[in-house]
């Protein structure tokens, strides 16, 4: 860096330091009673996903305590957030300065800035503040978890004395997974005026659940109308333990056109999204024989597996609002998307039991069906914390309702999977999964 260009520079640095230093040294004068409370304001009201500082150009010097040296050192150099005007961009004042745009009362020279905000600095624009935050990075971690499925009774008890079938003993609604951390990525491209493009990524796997029952020698049988076609039951069929574990991960992807309604204080979103929802139910007996009091002479086991793919593809539409601000920039979002969708969906299932006789036997069966229509909708409550002018911290909720599945449990019923008859059914996509969880991430601006 040569000498001639070297002044100016620490000269900026300076005045960027004092003002720093004079700012920080009135927030409590500003925020006390009779003081300049209103001088801190809610930026960026044209783009809901901005939080940035605002100064009311009113204020007065003297009330604010500022001393003689600092005023003159802030007199010779330039602000170091300046008011922003449409000649100081190439890229992102375009849509501002558009008749429709100014119609609307969003820009006042500062692309994507309510009249009067101060420029939005960059995350690599530290020293220089002349250039609109035209990027948006967020990156979230989801603590996320999965409803049961619905009510599919898989298991029963039975008394191999009395010989008489029992209460449930496993149902597939108490397959409940635990928690997951889920990641998810979204890139903005602001055009000005509120208006954006967004592209988000969404993965979640795997989602696990596991139930077990105790070791009862012959203490179950197979829930009506049984599994495959199976029925293991009574007269000797009994079943001393039974397990299932269920398997989910899902992902997304999504690239919406945002547009600035309700004088900017809020975006309707329009786009395309795909959406995969895979689930993997796995199920296993063990049996005796001959049934008590006699000991036992064989022993086996079954196998139920199925296999469940969903693809997803379809449009949405959906409103991201500004619900609440505060005097310090913390502000609440809500989020609402809703789309119809064409699902190409898939089963495979297979069954096979081994003794020790031995005998052993396996049967498989796969299909597929017209693409089944099914229903996506997303909902979200975040609170946005500004850290500092280009970074924002975000926490909230998030919750994602998916219908028109095919689910593993749901096949149990449909499929034919037995020793004597050919391996036969239909795919079931009346499945339904709830998603939900709390997202904690950051929110960076360039």
């Amino acid at each position: 860096m040569t000498t001639g260009r070297s002044v100016p520079f620490l000269r900026g640095v300076l005045a960027v330091a004092l003002s720093f230093t004079s700012i920080a040294a009135q927030a409590d004068a500003w925020e006390a009673p009779g003081g300049r409370a209103d001088a801190v304001t809610l930026a960026d009201a044209a783009v809901p996903d901005h939080s940035v500082l605002v100064l009311d150009d009113s204020a007065d010097t003297e009330s604010a305590g500022l001393s003689d040296g600092a005023m003159v050192a802030l007199a010779d150099a330039p602000p170091p957030f300046e008011a922003v005007t449409g000649e100081d961009f190439t890229s992102c004042t375009t849509i501002c300065e558009s008749p429709s745009c100014q119609a609307r009362g969003l820009c006042d020279g500062a692309c994507g800035h309510a009249p009067g905000a101060l420029a939005q600095p960059g995350l690599f624009q530290w020293w220089s503040h002349t250039k609109q935050a035209c990027w948006t990075f967020r990156s979230d971690a989801i603590l996320m978890w999965r409803s049961a499925p619905r009510n599919r009774p898989l298991f029963t008890s039975f008394d191999p004395i009395t010989d008489t079938v029992g209460p449930q003993s496993l149902n597939a609604d108490t397959l409940e997974s635990d928690v997951l951390v889920a990641p998810r990525l979204s890139l903005f491209r602001n055009h000005g005026c509120g208006d954006a493009i967004e592209a988000t990524y969404l993965y979640a796997g795997n989602f696990y659940s596991e139930r077990t029952l105790p070791f009862v020698r012959d203490g179950y049988v197979t829930a009506a109308p049984g599994l495959y076609g199976n029925t293991w039951g009574p007269a000797g069929t009994a079943l001393n333990t039974a397990s299932a574990t269920l398997l989910g991960n899902l992902q997304s992807a999504e690239l919406n056109a945002r547009s600035s309604i309700f004088g900017g204080q809020a975006q309707f979103l329009t786009g395309f999204r795909w959406l995969q929802w895979n689930e993997h139910l796995l199920m296993t007996d063990s049996f005796s024989s001959p049934p008590p009091p006699a000991p036992v002479t064989n022993v086996g086991s079954d196998l139920y597996s199925t296999h469940c793919f969903n693809n997803l593809f379809g449009g949405q539409i959906g409103i991201d609002a500004l619900l609440l601000t505060t005097r310090r920039n913390i502000r609440v979002d809500g989020l609402v998307k809703a789309g119809a969708y064409y699902n190409a969906a898939t089963q495979r299932s297979t069954y096979g039991y081994f003794s020790n006789a031995p005998f052993s036997f396996g049967q498989q069966f796969r299909n597929g069906s017209p693409a089944a229509a099914s229903f996506v909708g997303e909902v979200g409550l975040t609170a946005v914390i500004p850290l500092r002018q280009n970074l924002d911290f975000r926490c909230g909720y998030f919750g994602l309702w998916i219908e028109g599945l095919a689910q593993p449990t749901n096949q149990l019923s449909t499929q034919t999977l037995t020793q004597f008859d050919p391996p036969r059914g239909t795919l079931d996509t009346t499945g339904g999964v709830i998603l939900q969880g709390l997202s904690l991430g950051l929110e960076g601006r360039w």
